[in-house]
């Protein structure tokens, strides 16, 4: 039997982090935000400086999840840092700068600066005691043009960097989830597939990141029609993953052109189609992805003949485990 937008918004419900407990997290973020602004407020540094913060990633896209023990509430914050044109040339300079600000603004709090093992940095994190946030910190460097455009350092060191724009692809992300009301909903059930399934990325393995699934599901509205139903979104992605010929993916709007490149698939930034949200998946995880979804195109599919709700439960468990669950929540 087909499941209804109702039914699966039940468990939608479920997996994504609950109302009440946004308070705690927004406690911790607004107090984050406010020392943010005082800082940049009462800055009389004539060097370098941050001019603007955002706050990024899930949590502002709608998308976020609740927190497992292998996937902690984390969100991205943005800084732009202006004022020495050699940043955009040297990262070390760039990183080092970020610590040493947040530092000043939360002396006795843990900045956690991960290296690789050239010395690069990885990736800056701000852990916050009691709820387990993770505030991931991602510098960027304005650019004159193309307006809006800014030099941000390769997640994952490497000494790399790439142009992109952040308020862009935060108005691309409220433009789709516009024009679907259900595509937050389809973006959170794949991300929890994903998680399950235990495919997902971190600054040191390849995997499906996040950024992936929304333009995955993005490209599905563009090229073949927006689907509000929950179910035939989910299963559309499973088909199209799992299908042979898995095409170049761009976005009209972005600057430039797709370069070559080595990885097994290509799904550009929806802002620059030069930089490749996927290069993290190698052809081994590319590989067993294609067999997870394969999979769960299957099991939906049979789960939408089964005559009974608890044999399609069952399909649907196989997909999303144990705690996939349809009814009305207390």
């Amino acid at each position: 039997m087909k499941l209804t937008n109702t039914q699966l918004q039940n468990f939608i419900n479920r997996i994504k982090l609950k109302q009440e407990y946004m308070p705690k997290y927004r406690e911790q973020i607004g107090n984050l935000k406010d020392r943010l602004e005082a800082k940049i407020k009462d800055d009389k540094r004539t060097g370098i400086k941050v001019t603007k913060f955002l706050i990024a990633g899930s949590w502002k896209k709608g998308t976020i999840l609740k927190p497992t023990g292998e996937n902690p509430i984390d969100i991205d914050l943005v800084l732009f840092v202006e004022g020495d044109e050699s940043l955009k040339d040297d990262l070390n300079k760039l990183h080092d700068f970020i610590v040493e600000y947040l530092e000043e603004i939360y002396p006795q709090k843990d900045i956690n600066r991960d290296v690789d093992a050239e010395g690069n940095t990885k990736s800056i994190t701000i852990r916050f005691s009691g709820t387990g946030l993770e505030v991931d910190i991602v510098p960027v460097v304005p650019m004159a043009s193309p307006k809006e455009y800014v030099w941000q350092p390769q997640r994952g060191g490497g000494g790399k960097k790439y142009v992109t724009s952040v308020t862009k692809q935060l108005d691309f992300a409220k433009d789709r989830k516009n024009k679907n009301p259900s595509l937050t909903s389809i973006v959170r059930a794949i991300k929890w597939w994903r998680n399950y399934k235990e495919l997902n990325t971190t600054n040191d393995e390849t995997g499906l990141s996040s950024y992936t699934i929304e333009l995955i599901v993005s490209y599905l509205d563009f090229k073949k029609g927006i689907e509000q139903n929950i179910e035939e979104g989910i299963i559309r992605f499973f088909q199209f993953i799992s299908t042979s010929g898995f095409p170049i993916i761009k976005f009209a709007d972005a600057i430039n052109s797709v370069p070559t490149f080595d990885t097994p698939i290509f799904v550009a930034d929806s802002t620059n189609n030069e930089n490749n949200a996927a290069k993290k998946i190698n052809a081994a995880i590319w590989k067993e992805i294609i067999q997870e979804a394969e999979d769960a195109f299957d099991s939906l599919n049979i789960a939408q003949y089964k005559n009974f709700e608890g044999d399609t439960v069952d399909e649907w468990k196989r997909v999303f485990g144990p705690t996939f669950n349809i009814s009305e929540l207390d």
